[in-house]
């Protein structure tokens, strides 16, 4: 019995084809990287010097994070600390129907918030613990000179605005006063400026990092950028060659794509991991278990890291392409 020739399918559609055309995007895939190393490796000094100035700009990128993470743990340590005192004007108390309402109405607008009703007889017991001296001038009047208030406490900073519409209702039975030569430290529009100020400059550092971060990634675009158009300078004539024998157009931008890819991967690597190593190993007694702190702050900022990898990388990618694009498609390098 003879055995009947085997053919291989070539079809688009077959399963051969397919295996083919994987091992042949492989081999394309090494070869582009095979290119992109050797261009790297031929000029050493540009290289390295590329590749650690784009270290120093991850490596203050990951500081500024870190930065963030610090006022983000005060804000929210300030946050839980901090407390507006709607001081109640002479006659009001917790049974008058305003006050009820005002409690109410400040529940339904934040229902997060802790709210506390605190008479003034209650006010006076906390001042005997905290300063007998005052107390002592107080007991000499004939009466009780404490006001009555509504204690807000772990109020989220996005809803101060919120709360102080709700307050602002209700000013008619408070200590409020818009006034600037007129305002002291029990009233409560004094009080809420405060804290809005404060919120306010927190919010302004936050977004100033940020702002810093963007301008660092367009620092690392602008140093690939120019790195890959020195290299194009140097091998136009190589260039020049693969294009008069045909060679396809990934030959030709892809190892300076890739390259772009390895300064990046390079750099992330060397600058995440000088930052890593410092801040494992400073020692910041201002901090109550700072070791903690640290190690916190790598569980939440997991995440970015990978993120800002991924950034990088990609913005290593595009500026090669597009500085290999525009110097290689110059007059010089056209057929």
């Amino acid at each position: 019995m003879q055995n009947k020739p085997h053919f291989f399918d070539l079809s688009p559609k077959s399963i051969q084809y397919n295996q083919i055309k994987n091992i042949s995007n492989i081999i394309k895939f090494v070869r582009l990287l095979k290119y992109a190393l050797k261009n790297t490796i031929r000029n050493p000094f540009l290289s390295l010097s590329s590749i650690l100035v784009i270290s120093l700009l991850i490596f203050f990128i990951n500081t500024l994070f870190f930065i963030e993470y610090v006022t983000t743990s005060l804000t929210e340590n300030i946050n839980d600390r901090m407390s507006l005192s709607l001081n109640l004007k002479p006659g009001y108390t917790g049974d008058n129907s305003e006050v009820i309402a005002a409690i109410s109405a400040l529940k339904q607008a934040s229902p997060s918030v802790s709210i506390e009703y605190l008479s003034k007889e209650e006010a006076f017991e906390i001042l005997k613990k905290r300063d007998q001296e005052l107390v002592r001038i107080i007991e000499g009047d004939k009466e009780n000179p404490l006001p009555s208030s509504i204690v807000i406490k772990n109020i989220p900073l996005g809803e101060y605005p919120q709360i102080d519409t709700i307050v602002k209702r209700f000013k008619g039975i408070i200590q409020y006063n818009e006034e600037r030569s007129q305002k002291s430290l029990v009233d409560y529009h004094s009080q809420y400026e405060r804290i809005q100020g404060l919120i306010n400059i927190l919010l302004s550092i936050r977004y100033g990092i940020y702002g810093i971060i963007s301008l660092f990634i367009f620092s690392v675009f602008i140093i690939i950028y120019n790195s890959i158009g020195n290299f194009v300078f140097f091998y136009r004539d190589e260039i020049k060659i693969i294009r008069l024998v045909g060679g396809e157009n990934i030959f030709i931008y892809g190892p300076f794509s890739i390259q772009g890819f390895l300064y990046t991967l390079a750099a992330y690597a060397l600058g995440t991991s000088v930052f890593v190593y410092l801040i494992k190993n400073i020692n910041f007694s201002l901090i109550t278990d700072f070791p903690l702190f640290i190690d916190r702050f790598f569980v939440l900022y997991g995440n970015i890291f990978l993120i800002e990898l991924a950034v990088v990388t990609i913005v290593g990618v595009l500026s090669g392409f597009l500085s290999s694009r525009r110097f290689i498609g110059k007059g010089e390098f056209v057929q």
